[in-house]
């Protein structure tokens, strides 16, 4: 087999350069579909939402494999020149060689174009596949809700032995990743003219309160592979607002806990109220809410699974080296895939702490070693 390293570099360029943020994916739906049309996959298919599907057949209609990835990104924020898909050096960030620059470079249009590719250079091959490959794009993932790949698991109804998220992972191994809960938490007051704060109870002091004993006394369990659990906030906000001086009668905030699979949303919601019953007997005034949100689960393949095992050897022979799983510390779509019984492994191009920074990139020797490691392991899977 060999991996056309041009057409590759030269359709990640041109994934970076479409704009494709969470619900305007249309676009890179459309473009992602034609080039896997034109590399020779033998089924291609565009759901309602915009998922983008694509099967290599093999002799057996089994499907072995079920390649995974997301076509949105993160907004691009203060980055610049986020779409120019430019090829500059990669040793200002520590990356090695060249690197394609733009935002969901590493997160993960690289990746998907390795997908892509991969497949192309074993169709070129004229390798016959015993067994049947998928190569899934999805949308709406950095939403963190899972509503593209859970539509696309649930509307075509596929199956498949195992599967491989390309998430970023520098090329190492990733067995899963803790959860993610998100949370909002409300504090409540009375409001009171901003000359006399005194008749009122400012709503923004007591969520004050409540983050004081959370950061003074609240400590997350840690998991032996998936590591320690953590919490931040990601968002305030308070109302009535500034436009009359009015003191605030809510406060919220947004809320991140990350969790393992030993706990629930629920156990978790018990832990922060019972942070808020401590509060009320110190303070009679002290009133809150806590609201789920989002619940993206945690999810842990075992390293005895078949697709590790194969994923080891595909990675052992394109790198020449050897180097022990670990786990990622963000959340992937990988997560639903494993829920449905498919054992999912995890390898990408790219550093992940790249991903949602103003210095979005993919070193384009760990791209070309994605796409030989990814078409390796099809002929390894279902050859």
């Amino acid at each position: 087999m060999k991996i056309d390293e041009s057409g590759l570099v030269s359709f990640t360029q041109r994934l970076v350069q479409t704009p494709s943020p969470s619900r305007q994916e249309a676009e890179v739906s459309c473009i992602y579909a034609d080039e896997l049309r034109t590399a020779g996959f033998d089924e291609v298919r565009v759901d309602t939402m915009g998922n983008v599907t694509g099967i290599i057949r093999g002799e057996s209609p089994n499907l072995r494999v079920l390649f995974n990835g997301h076509l949105d990104h993160a907004e691009p924020g203060e980055m610049s020149d986020p779409y120019s898909g430019e090829i500059i050096s990669g040793e200002p960030y520590g990356s090695r060689g060249r690197v394609i620059w733009g935002r969901g470079a590493v997160d993960m249009k690289g990746a998907i174009a390795a997908m892509a590719y991969a497949g192309k250079a074993v169709k070129d091959s004229g390798i016959t596949l015993k067994q049947s490959v998928a190569v899934t794009a999805v949308v709406r993932e950095e939403e963190a809700r899972g509503e593209g790949i859970r539509f696309l698991l649930e509307d075509s109804g596929i199956r498949a032995d195992m599967s491989v998220s390309g998430e970023p992972s520098g090329l190492d191994i990733c067995l899963g990743h803790r959860g993610k809960l998100e949370y909002t938490i409300t504090t409540y007051g009375k409001t009171a003219h901003g000359s006399m704060p005194e008749l009122g109870v400012n709503a923004v002091y007591k969520m004050n309160d409540f983050i004081a004993a959370l950061r003074q006394n609240y400590k997350p369990p840690e998991h032996p592979v998936l590591g320690q659990c953590t919490y931040t906030i990601l968002e305030t906000g308070a109302s009535p607002g500034r436009l009359t001086p009015i003191t605030p009668d809510r406060c919220w905030i947004a809320f991140d806990r990350r969790y393992v699979p030993s706990e629930s949303a629920g156990s978790v919601k018990a832990e922060i109220e019972e942070i808020f019953r401590t509060l009320e007997q110190r303070d009679p005034q002290f009133s809150a809410n806590i609201e789920t949100v989002k619940d993206f689960p945690p999810f842990l393949c075992d390293e005895s699974e078949d697709v590790v095992t194969l994923m080891k050897r595909a990675r052992e022979e394109v790198l020449g080296n050897t180097k022990d799983p670990r786990v990622w510390r963000f959340g992937v779509d990988g997560t639903f895939i494993h829920a449905r019984g498919i054992p999912c492994v995890g390898l990408g191009p790219g550093i992940e702490s790249f991903a949602h920074t103003p210095q979005d990139h993919v070193p384009i020797e760990q791209l070309i070693s994605a796409c030989e490691i990814y078409a390796r392991f099809i002929v390894m899977a279902a050859g």
